[in-house]
């Protein structure tokens, strides 16, 4: 070591500067070299461009940047003349032990100061010296020449190995003063300002976003909430199963009952509803189910359709039985959660038959339109509404008649009690009364304590008569019933055969069919199946409608009076006929004749349309403007080979029966439907106006002020005293 230092000290400057310049091109060859290495190492590459200073990388705290570095072991370097091993040319490895020893590489370096051939061999002995301290001066630490980005393990592998080359190494003064350099102690300094500024990065990151990552985060709550929400309990059934592919159960406050499943809906029919009316129970009112003993035991199978009530139809023919206090229920789902409106059907054609009639439940209206229908059977005629003294002197408190309404009156009892185990809800139940149905629909509409069975209520082409007489009144009159069953007493009565009773209904107490009064005629001395029996109609209907506020709808059909009795009296009917129709009829007697035919047209759709004037729709819609807020409406809409709007055409619309085969048709079907199911859900007329109470229901509904020739009818009093009764 002596030897190089005296060595160095002898050079002269230029050839200082020359070893500089040639220190520097060997530094960027190994540079270069080791560039490939850090290719391979998946390293950032470290660009050098000739004659550009080389950036030292940083090095580990605590290590020593040492010349000498890059030693080689047995390096040979072959000169022009001849071949000399190098010395001190050994490759310091920085591995760790039981690393794999990288592959060795010979640096051939060529002499800078050689200047002729002539001055080889004079030069040989101080180009090896030159050689020697050249390698001695590019030793450079690897840690150097590798990029920065280590991980820990690598930097302690690079600290250990640079600390055993310390050891190895033992420099001169000169050199020492002029390679040996401490690394940046303020680096681990640096670092830790680097790991905060990322932290603030990300801080600040998280504040940008913080209301995305909070409103995401509200979202999947509120998305768990409704879930686990929506998913009922294993253990709670939602919807009654079906069983054996085809049946339903239910539960009534007499047992269960069994349903079929009809159209997607489940029909349940002939459920008992009251006591049934025979022996000592015929000519009372209905009695409840309010005893176990008058229950079933097990399930009871609601699969068929019972019997109706006893009855006379238009043609004469009777059909029904006595023991018929029963009811339908057609419901889209046996469920209680979310319990759908309920509609409570009462048809009937006359007081005496004719029920059903067109008030049918539908399993496919039920579920399309999402209603609950019932349908309960009630006694007609005699057995349903016969008021006699021998009756009444029989109870306590004394009364008897209106039977029937009684009938209707403990069925709407049993709605409430028992339709919530049917999907319906009991709070919404409107009543939806036909013809006879209607009447009686409109009389119970007008109780005091109605709301304690219905909500609403809907009369279609009823009658505008009520009872005007008592009930002691009434059992005078009926009397003559009597005679024409040869009895006399109770005993008489209890025992006598149903259909017998049925049939004694005299002439004059049957409703005749549709026409124009005849001039014999007297509207006095007409039966009137209502009475004011002082326990269900204890004051005349009118009485109370014209005090309170009623949830009720009256409307009916433009050619309600047209009926085929009428159709059939002449093979076709013409002006001439019609003309002698009208001048046979009780409107001669008055001079109303030729005012009649001026105003209606002389054919058969324009005497129905008189008829009906007469006997329905002005008698309505006169007692309609007696009535606080109560809508009135009439369907003008036509159909069938007679062009008329008959008196079903509202209620067959309402109940999906109607079959539009016109443009017009579909509307007005689609028009009436609207109008009914809007108030069932909703509890009003969607297209009321209280300057406008009529509607005239075609292929639209508009309301109006007044409907055709009324005013006429009843300023001539015509109109109420001919109003049909039912």
């Amino acid at each position: 070591m002596s030897d190089k230092i005296e060595g160095n000290v002898e050079k002269s400057d230029d050839k200082k500067d020359i070893e500089m310049e040639e220190r520097e091109k060997m530094l960027n060859a190994e540079n270069k070299a080791l560039e490939k290495v850090e290719e391979s190492a998946d390293k950032p590459k470290t660009e050098n461009k000739e004659g550009m200073e080389v950036k030292p990388k940083k090095i580990p705290i605590g290590g020593i940047q040492m010349p000498g570095f890059f030693t080689r072991s047995k390096s040979r370097e072959k000169c022009k003349d001849e071949e000399q091993e190098v010395e001190g040319t050994e490759l310091i490895e920085t591995r760790a032990a039981g690393e794999a020893a990288p592959s060795q590489t010979r640096i051939k370096l060529p002499n800078p100061f050689r200047k002729s051939k002539g001055g080889e061999e004079d030069e040989k002995s101080a180009e090896q010296k030159e050689k020697k301290k050249l390698l001695d001066t590019i030793r450079l630490p690897l840690v150097s020449v590798f990029p920065r980005k280590k991980k820990e393990e690598q930097k302690l592998e690079s600290q250990t190995a640079q600390a055993g080359l310390a050891s190895m190494e033992t420099l001169d003064d000169k050199s020492t003063n002029d390679e040996l350099k401490n690394v940046n102690l303020d680096e681990k300094k640096d670092l830790e300002a680097q790991e905060v500024a990322e932290e603030a990065t990300w801080r600040q990151k998280l504040k940008t976003y913080r209301v995305a990552i909070g409103a995401l985060l509200v979202f999947l709550l509120l998305t768990l909430i409704i879930v686990i929400v929506a998913i009922p309990g294993k253990d709670v059934p939602r919807v009654a199963p079906i069983k054996d592919g085809g049946y339903v159960e239910a539960v009534t406050g007499c047992g269960k009952v069994e349903g079929l499943v009809e159209d997607s809906a489940v029909a349940f029919r002939g459920i008992p509803y009251a006591r049934p009316p025979v022996g000592n129970l015929r000519f009372k009112y209905a009695q409840p189910l309010n005893n176990i003993d008058y229950c079933w035991n097990g399930t009871f199978l609601a699969h068929n359709s019972t019997e109706t009530c006893l009855q006379i139809h238009s043609n004469g023919s009777i059909s029904g039985t006595e023991d018929c206090l029963t009811l339908d229920v057609v419901t889209p789902y046996v469920r209680y959660h979310d319990p759908l409106p309920v509609i409570v059907l009462i048809g009937a054609e006359s007081f005496i038959g004719g029920s059903p009639g067109k008030t049918r439940p539908s399993a496919r209206y039920a579920r399309s339109k999402d209603v609950v229908f019932v349908r309960p059977n009630f006694r007609l005629g005699a057995l349903g509404f016969l008021a006699l003294d021998i009756l009444s002197n029989n109870d306590y408190p004394p009364t008897s008649g209106n039977y029937g309404l009684s009938d209707i009156i403990e069925a709407l009892k049993w709605v409430q009690l028992n339709i919530r185990h049917f999907g319906g809800d009991n709070s919404s139940v409107t009543l939806l009364g036909h013809r006879a149905g209607a009447t009686l629909v409109t009389a119970l509409a007008t109780l005091p304590d109605a709301k304690k069975y219905f909500s609403k209520a809907w009369a279609s082409s009823g009658g505008a008569l009520y009872p005007n007489k008592t009930r002691r009144e009434a059992e005078i009159d009926n009397r003559s019933f009597l005679q024409y069953v040869d009895c006399q007493n109770i005993d008489c009565l209890l025992k006598l055969d149903a259909e017998k009773i049925v049939r004694s209904v005299q002439d004059t107490w049957r409703k005749p069919p549709p026409d124009l009064p005849t001039p014999e005629e007297d509207p006095s001395k007409r039966h009137y199946w209502l009475t004011l029996d002082g326990h269900i109609l204890k004051e005349h209907p009118a009485t109370t409608w014209t005090q309170n506020k009623l949830k009720l709808v009256i409307g009916t059909t433009a050619h309600a009076g047209a009926s085929e009795t009428l159709l059939l009296k002449h093979k076709e009917w013409s002006e001439f006929l019609v003309r002698k129709h009208i001048h046979e009829s009780f409107l001669t007697s008055r001079n109303l004749s030729e005012s009649a035919l001026e105003m209606y047209p002389r054919s058969y759709k324009g005497l129905s349309a008189m008829i009906s004037d007469i006997r329905t729709v002005c008698p309505l819609m006169a007692i309609t403007s007696q009535m606080h807020e109560v809508p009135f409406y009439v369907v003008t809409q036509t159909r069938g080979e007679q062009d008329v709007a008959d008196v079903d055409s509202d209620i067959d619309a309402i109940l999906g029966r109607y079959e539009p085969k016109t443009p017009e048709q579909k509307r007005y079907f689609s028009a009436m439907q609207g109008l009914f199911y809007h108030y069932v859900w909703s509890d009003r007329i969607e297209h009321k106006d209280v300057t406008k109470k009529i509607l005239l229901v075609g292929q639209d509904v508009l309301p109006n002020a007044t409907y055709s020739h009324c005013a006429f009818w009843i300023n001539k009093g015509v109109v109420l005293p001919f109003a049909a009764l039912d």
